[in-house]
């Protein structure tokens, strides 16, 4: 992969418009399967040297994209922050104390942030799955509200059928590079590369010794 430091980026040929409270990797993966690109291949071209892993670049992805990066800042959940992490906006924290968002004792605001983060799901699906007006589900995601943490939250973090793909890839030998880009242009999934070095450090110590 050559190195995009000093060429000029020109826009791709598919525009692809980003939907509210998508993640950044759901974007790009969108982007890239409709101008038949791997998403792994735009997600390291957009993060750049030296780490191609890492955050893709939000100016750089605003030339591909077509779309201005102040749009892809206040649509896309994480574009303002580090990867896996609400944009904070204390203007906004207020929304939080409507009614509607908390049922049960439980914070319908993460809820509302995981249903919208593969970008597959209508804000009319997710009004209607948590009972919550959809203006309210667009000012959630337009906003990036930080949800309570002190309250119960709906959905785990750590998917359990992508641990258990990770583990079998590493048990078959895979690198965490491999599995990066496996996880990414396959299952539409998108795991740091940290996370994979320390699963796969983890996983080798809990193995036998050579005898």
């Amino acid at each position: 992969m050559t190195s995009p430091a000093s060429e000029h980026l020109t826009e791709l040929p598919v525009n692809v418009r980003p939907k509210p409270g998508e993640t950044t990797d759901s974007y790009i993966r969108r982007l890239a399967r409709a101008n038949h690109l791997r998403p792994s291949y735009l997600h390291c071209f957009l993060a750049g040297p030296p780490f191609w892993f890492g955050k893709p670049r939000l100016e750089r992805l605003a030339a591909l994209s077509g779309r201005p990066q102040s749009t892809l800042q206040r649509v896309l959940f994480d574009a303002s922050s580090p990867r896996g992490r609400t944009k904070p906006n204390p203007r906004n924290l207020r929304i939080r104390t409507h009614k509607a968002l908390t049922q049960d004792g439980l914070d319908m605001t993460f809820a509302i942030q995981h249903d919208a983060l593969d970008g597959n799901t209508t804000v009319r699906a997710i009004a209607q799955r948590w009972e919550v007006p959809r203006w309210l589900v667009r000012r959630v995601l337009d906003s990036a509200v930080v949800p309570d943490r002190t309250a119960p939250r709906h959905r785990p973090k750590i998917n359990a059928q992508t641990e258990q793909q990770v583990n079998a890839m590493i048990e078959s030998g895979m690198g965490p590079k491999e599995i990066w880009k496996e996880l990414m242009d396959t299952h539409d999934v998108s795991v740091s590369m940290g996370s994979l070095l320390l699963r796969r450090t983890s996983q080798r110590r809990r193995e036998p010794g050579d005898q």
